[in-house]
């Protein structure tokens, strides 16, 4: 008779050779899968935060110079003389007697709006990207283009150019800004073309940089009623 023992032995199997390796090979299948989604995932996160970064250092730089040009010329008093004192398609200066004491001796009440310190005179970055700046310290990093469009006092005239008799005239600037990000992207392609407030284009710059334009509409609302 066979022992028990001796039975259990007799049965007992082990892996082939084939078996061993189809089963590394169904993990080796698996584990490249995995690491392919995670990598995948990894640069859409990375894509889409740095896309976040560009979209709220644009927005946070528009919203802080319309919130300034809204205030353009306030002069409660009438005596201080605020007024637009530049405006053209790259810079926009003002003044505003916002402590309302009847002078602009304040640095604050006393406001330029440009691309890079020393103003760039087409709006355009020379290398890629520049940063807006007030006054010379930056207000959004990260902007490849930026311009002034502006719509006088009788509603129908706009221009990127008025004259020294119009800055009293000007009752609303639309600002374009267009942002790049900081980091190429070899797999994007941007063959898209960008319009401005006054109807120009940026573009296409198929550099593999993505970029996202915001314009912004700014009613001066104290200008003219001091005059």
């Amino acid at each position: 008779m066979i022992s028990r023992k001796t039975s259990i032995l007799g049965n007992a199997r082990g892996f082939t050779l084939v078996e061993l390796m189809i089963t590394l090979a169904m993990s080796g299948i698996i584990v490249a899968a995995v690491y392919s989604a995670y990598v995948i995932q990894q640069k859409t996160y990375f894509t889409q935060d740095k896309v976040v970064e560009m979209q709220q250092n644009i927005r946070a730089g528009l919203e802080m110079m319309a919130s300034e040009i809204r205030m353009a010329t306030f002069d409660p008093g009438g005596g201080a003389d605020a007024s637009i004192t530049t405006a053209t398609a790259s810079r926009f200066s003002f003044t505003a007697d916002l402590n309302e004491d009847g002078d602009l001796a304040d640095p604050n009440e006393q406001v330029t709006f440009c691309l890079k310190v020393g103003c760039d005179a087409d709006g355009i970055a020379d290398t890629g990207a520049d940063s807006v700046v007030r006054n010379g310290q930056a207000i959004a990093e990260g902007i490849h283009a930026i311009e002034f469009y502006y719509t006088l006092d009788d509603g129908i005239t706009k221009t990127k150019t008025p004259t020294a008799g119009q800055l009293d005239q000007i009752r609303n600037v639309q600002i374009s800004m267009l942002a790049v990000s900081s980091q190429r992207d070899p797999k994007y392609t941007n063959s898209q073309v960008y319009t401005t407030g006054s109807g120009a284009t940026w573009g296409a710059y198929d550099d593999n940089f993505r970029r996202r334009l915001l314009t912004s509409s700014v009613n001066i609302r104290n200008q003219g009623l001091n005059k």
